[in-house]
């Protein structure tokens, strides 16, 4: 038996979502994950029960969840019917009219409230890495090299998650590893280039969420509130998830799981990647200007790493068409990026780059510039979140995925410096 902790866990739904593959159509596919979701929901047990890695006796937390769990076996009705929704939606699109469909699910997003996973600059300002197979045929110094495929080669853009055949997308990772297993290429075959987006560009700007929200609540966040003191109760409190924001709570989660629903085989057309693309669209039509995301591959190798890392993120950022140039320029100005220039000796050590952030930090007390610090603290979180994980026993930091991340970060710390000096 689980309890709410294991079930709501990526790596199970990715399980119970795999059982599914014994059906031909998709809409039988979700139709057989919300019976296997409203199943596990039934059966679970408490989390001073279960002899999962999130087991916790503590008796806040023990109270909260098991409040939370005793709603949570009322709400198949709700359960029930937004998988039916979705469900419904899919059907329109691959019976009826595309746009129809598009503004059916724009309708869900709006009546039930799930536009507001939507995160500003300060997230997104950290670095992220975007790679491409390395066959020698380009200048891996300049930078349009690494960007969007170009307007001029559309033939050669292919169908995926957020984005239809024939449409650029630039897609960002926050990991090397990350990276890697997006592209199904091993890292030593891969040319490799960093962006930083500019604060001041993205701040103001919408960018879609999709996470899975119960978990990142439950599991992250909730045991450090409680052992810090607060008291909190999941009858009365403001703080999201609570009783009065259950459906809400449900919904993006439900929603997040299907819209990353792993693909069975990779065909011309792929089923899987219907609702995410018509979320694209509803999107790019209502001003939104790119979709965050997690991946849906396998990263059982890496082990250890601290639960608020965001190692396996995406970012999709949405590109606006020039009649005139090959790229988004306009979009490209608003990044920081490095390339490299084959001059690099990997050999960085966490502490190595620390210090380097600290000169930066050092520095940026007599200056006015307060945009380096944002993406710095961002940063040396994630290597933080990172240090003490490892892949086949090495520590993450040692392998060429995290000297290449250490790399890319001196090179940004070392720009910075020049800039404030």
């Amino acid at each position: 038996m689980n309890c709410i902790a294991c079930f709501i866990d990526n790596e199970h739904q990715k399980k119970l979502k795999e059982k599914c593959f014994e059906f031909e159509r998709f809409e039988h596919k979700l139709s057989k994950y919300k019976q296997l979701f409203i199943s596990g929901v039934d059966n679970l047990q408490s989390v001073s029960k279960c002899n999962c890695k999130y087991k916790n006796t503590d008796i806040d937390y023990v109270e909260w969840t098991d409040s939370f769990l005793k709603e949570l076996k009322n709400s198949n009705n709700v359960i029930e019917n937004t998988f039916d929704e979705l469900i419904n939606i899919y059907k329109c699109y691959i019976s009826e009219n595309t746009k129809v469909a598009i503004d059916k699910i724009w309708l869900f997003l709006q009546e039930n409230d799930l536009l507001s996973e939507t995160e500003g600059g300060f997230s997104y300002s950290t670095i992220f890495y975007r790679a491409r197979i390395d066959d020698k045929t380009f200048d891996k110094n300049d930078i349009n090299n690494f960007f969007h495929i170009p307007f001029t080669k559309r033939e050669l853009i292919g169908n995926q998650r957020f984005s239809i055949s024939g449409q650029p997308m630039l897609y960002l990772g926050k990991s090397i590893i990350g990276i890697e297993k997006e592209l199904s290429t091993p890292i030593e075959k891969l040319a490799i280039s960093a962006f930083i987006p500019f604060f001041k560009d993205f701040y103001s700007k919408k960018y879609f969420t999709i996470k899975n929200t119960l978990f990142n609540s439950i599991v992250k966040s909730l045991p450090g509130i409680l052992k810090s003191g607060s008291k909190i109760d999941y009858y009365n409190c403001d703080l999201s998830p609570n009783y009065n924001s259950l459906k809400n709570d449900l919904q993006k989660s439900i929603l997040s799981q299907i819209l990353t629903f792993p693909v069975e085989r990779k065909n011309t057309f792929m089923s899987e990647y219907v609702l995410p693309q018509m979320l694209t669209t509803a999107l790019l039509e209502n001003g939104y200007c790119g979709v965050a995301f997690p991946s849906t591959k396998d990263f059982s190798g890496l082990e250890s790493y601290h639960k608020f890392s965001e190692f396996e993120s995406n970012f999709a950022v949405f590109v606006k068409y020039s009649p005139k140039d090959s790229y988004d320029n306009e979009l490209l100005k608003t990044f920081l990026y490095f390339t490299f220039n084959g001059q690099e000796k990997l050999n960085y050590t966490t502490q190595d780059i620390f210090n380097k952030f600290d000169i930066v930090h050092k520095l940026n007390k007599k200056s006015k510039e307060n945009n380096f610090m944002i993406p710095l603290t961002n940063i040396k979180l994630h290597i933080e979140y990172l240090e003490n994980s490892t892949i086949n026993g090495i520590k993450y930091f040692e392998t060429l995925h995290g000297k290449i991340e250490l790399e890319f970060c001196s090179k940004i710390a070392e720009f910075y410096i020049k800039m404030i000096k």
